[in-house]
Parts: structure tokens; sequence; C-alpha cells
């Protein structure tokens, strides 16, 4: 148990010096994190431009409620520096689960695995259905897994039922309280996906762009869209701070690299405010692509789901 200050440290230095010595064992390809984050359904900065100390400052949103409403992401990276895919989403739905109609035109892409809770929590079942669907049909026979002191991700029945005949997953739990010292994804991860994620949303409430983004198949979109710039060969020096800087590494290397808003939000075409690279399209800069480096503008970003792996 980790009482104070001294003692989270101490517990994080062990429990890094514990996972370098399997991935020197297991390979750091073999050895990977994965963790959950909440967003709101509507998701914006927390920032105006109004006067500090104000006490009442009117914003616009698209949804009110939704504001109040979320959903889980799960996302998983090796030490490598790699982004598995798919993601895993849980959406909070008041039955616990989707219906028929919603099924029926539930957003889909190769890149994400959706499902639903009433709380947008994972239970037991979420689980063992990332473990069945997400986890083990993307990694290699022996690895091992990096999870934080979830009590569900201790209840090895269910995981002994959810490994495959043949397959070994060595489950190693982060110390309680310690998350933010030695958990990769929470080291450096969640906040450029959230800081990524945000300047989208703000841009459409700023441009005013015809979109419903706190709808349903719009969010599964965004995060699909998000994780697939995140993919990019560009980002692996980002994903492998989470794991250099708590110190799993003996060499622990100055990576120079720009983050996802960076590369994405802020390049030269945003200064120049180029063309959208689309054939005949009149619109300006909104996001130069992670992979092929196009100038695009919201709609064929977003609206025309610009889904790409093809490397410039």
């Amino acid at each position: 148990m980790v009482d104070n200050e001294p003692d989270r440290y101490i517990a994080a230095a062990d429990f890094v010096n514990n996972v370098k010595e399997l991935i020197a064992v297991f390979g750091p390809d073999c050895v990977l994190n994965a963790d959950q984050s909440g967003f709101q359904y509507e998701f914006h900065s927390g920032r105006t431009l109004r006067r500090r100390g104000l006490k009442k400052v009117k914003v616009c949103v698209q949804s009110i409620s939704k504001m109040t409403h979320s959903y889980t992401i799960m996302p998983t990276i090796d030490a490598t520096g790699k982004l598995l895919s798919p993601l895993f989403i849980v959406m909070q739905e008041i039955s616990g689960d989707f219906g028929p109609l919603v099924k029926k035109d539930l957003f889909t892409a190769p890149n994400i695995y959706v499902t639903a809770s009433r709380s947008r929590k994972m239970m037991k079942d979420h689980l063992k259905t990332w473990l069945e669907e997400v986890y083990f049909p993307h990694v290699g026979d022996r690895t091992v897994l990096v999870i934080d002191s979830w009590l569900t991700y201790k209840n090895q029945a269910l995981l002994n039922n959810a490994t495959p005949e043949g397959r070994e997953v060595q489950v190693v739990t982060v110390p309680a309280k310690t998350t933010s010292l030695c958990q990769p994804l929470d080291v450096y991860g969640f906040r450029m996906w959230k800081d990524f994620a945000r300047k989208i949303w703000d841009w459409v409430l700023q441009d005013d762009v015809k979109c419903e983004m706190h709808l349903r198949n719009s969010v599964l979109k965004l995060q699909s869209l998000v994780h697939n710039q995140f993919s990019s060969p560009r980002f692996r020096d980002m994903w492998k701070v989470g794991w250099s800087h708590p110190g799993y590494f003996e060499n622990d290397e100055h990576f120079e690299f720009k983050t996802p808003s960076q590369f994405c939000f802020d390049s030269e075409a945003a200064k120049q405010n180029e063309k959208c690279s689309s054939p005949t399209c009149p619109k300006f800069h909104f996001l130069k692509c992670a992979w092929c480096k196009c100038t695009l503008c919201f709609e064929h970003f977003f609206h025309c789901n610009h889904f790409c792996e093809l490397i410039n």
C-alpha cells in the first residue's frame, strides 16, 4: 500500500525495475500498456477570451446534455512506440447496449471496436471482450501487459478463460497512486490525444461548421480519425517517451519529434493558409495528414472520412 509521497516514488521505481527485466526477456514489441480514458460527448477547451475572475462567462455549445455524458476509450501501445489497432470504445447507452436500429446505422471503421454500457465504464464482460476481440488477435503468443490497479484486471479466472490455448500473457499491475509516474499512456499519451480531439471540436464551434459532433456516429468517427493519425510512424518517438521517461530503458534517449497537434495543425501549410489538396476544392487548411502530408479542409478530413495509411 502506498501511503505517502516517498513511498509512491519507491513503489514506482521498484515497478519500473521489474518491467525492465521483463522487456529484456520478452522484447519491447511484446511488452504492452493499455489504459482507459474518459471523454465527454461534447468536448471543448476550458479557456475563453474573457477576463480572469469573472463569475459568469457565456459560451456556445451544441448540446448542453452532452456536456455531462461521456464514453471511454482504451488504446494499447507497445514498448517500441507502436499504437495498436483497433481502439476499444465503450459508449454510454441507457439500456447498456445498442438497439437494432442503432446497430444498423452505427459508424464502423477498421481501427475501432465499439461496445456499450449503462455507465460508459468497462465492466467484467467488456474486459473479456477486449481480451478476446482486441488484445489477443493483435499481439504475439507470449506478452507482458502493463496495466493499472483496477480490481477487474486482477480477476485471474476471467483472464484464464479469455486466453486462447497456446497463448500466454503476464499481467503486471502498476502500483496504486503511481500511474502518473510509471504508466506509459498516463506519462505521455492521453494529454496529446485529448488536445488533438479538443482542437477539432473547437474548430467546429469557432467556424460554425455544420456538423453535429456530439452525436454517436460523429464521436466514433472522431476517435477513429484521431487513432488513425496517431498511428502514423511519425509519432513512434512520441509514444516511446511514455516508456523512456519513467526509466524502462537503460539509455534514456532524448527524442526529437513534433506532437500530432504540432505536425497536423501548426504546420507551414497552416501558417500560409494553403488550400485543400483535394482537386477543385476552394476551401483552406484545417489539418495536414500525418500519413500522406496532404493539406485538408474540414470537409475532406472529417466528412469524407480521411482514413489514411499511405506514408509520405
